[in-house]
C-alpha cells in the first residue's frame, strides 16, 4: 500500500470527518432534495447528508454554460435521449443530448461504461423532486453575467452561484473575494484534509436547506 492509499484510508475512518457528517445529518428535516449541479457539489451534499441520490447530475461534469441551459430548459432536455460517443481526451462515457444544436456535453467522470452512465441517468432523472429542487451553478467556463440573470426565472426552491465578481443586482450570487483578481472561481471542492471539508462550506450555509420540511 503506497503512501497516498494509507492516507485515504485514513481519511475515510476519520473521527473528526466522522463527527462533522454526524453534525450535519443531526438536524435534517429536508430529506428528500434534488441538487442540480454541474459538477460534485450535488454528489458530496447527498453524500455528507446520508441521503439517496435525487438528481441525474451527480457524478458527472458539464461546463457551466452548458449546464445553465440544460436548467433553464430542464423539461425539454430530460425528454431527449443521451447520445454517447468517444472522446480522446476522456476515457470515461461521454455524451450529448439527442436533437441538441447546442450540444451540451455530459462527461460522466465516475462511470466506467456507456451503459452504467445511461442507467443511472434515467433512473435518478425520475427522481428528481420539482417541488424540492436547489441548484447551484459556478461563475467560470464562460457562464457571462446575462447568463446568471436568466437563471432567475426557473423555479427552484433554491438557486445559488458562487461568484468572483461583485453581482449586488444578482440575488442568489455569492461572491468568493478571494478569486476577485482571477475573474472566475478557483476550485472551491478543494477538500480539507482534517475534517473533509469543502472550501465552498466556507462561504455557504447549509443549514436552511437542511431544514425545510418535505
Amino acid at each position: 500500500m503506497n503512501m497516498k492509499e494509507k492516507i485515504k484510508n485514513i481519511i475515510s475512518v476519520n473521527p473528526i470527518a466522522v463527527r462533522r457528517r454526524q453534525k450535519m445529518r443531526k438536524n435534517l428535516v429536508n430529506t428528500k432534495p434534488t441538487f442540480l449541479c454541474p459538477n460534485c457539489i450535488g454528489g458530496i451534499l447527498f453524500h455528507d447528508l446520508g441521503i439517496q441520490f435525487q438528481s441525474p447530475t451527480v457524478n458527472l461534469m458539464m461546463f457551466q454554460q452548458d449546464f445553465a441551459e440544460f436548467v433553464l430548459h430542464l423539461d425539454d432536455y430530460l425528454e431527449r435521449n443521451l447520445i454517447f460517443y468517444k472522446d480522446e481526451m476522456n476515457t470515461c462515457p461521454c455524451a450529448y443530448f439527442s436533437g441538441n444544436n447546442e450540444r451540451i456535453n455530459l462527461v460522466f467522470t465516475h462511470y466506467r461504461t456507456e451503459e452504467e452512465a445511461a442507467q443511472k441517468w434515467k433512473e435518478r432523472s425520475k427522481r428528481i423532486n420539482r417541488e424540492n429542487l436547489f441548484v447551484f451553478l459556478e461563475e467560470r467556463d464562460g457562464l457571462t453575467k446575462e447568463m446568471m440573470l436568466q437563471l432567475g426565472k426557473i423555479r427552484a426552491r433554491g438557486l445559488v452561484i458562487f461568484t468572483a465578481n461583485s453581482y449586488p443586482d444578482i440575488p442568489y450570487a455569492l461572491q468568493i473575494k478571494k478569486y476577485a483578481s482571477d475573474g472566475e472561481v478557483g476550485n472551491i471542492l478543494a477538500k480539507n484534509i482534517l475534517d473533509d471539508s469543502r472550501e465552498y462550506e466556507m462561504y455557504f450555509d447549509i443549514k436552511p436547506f437542511q431544514r425545510i420540511p418535505h
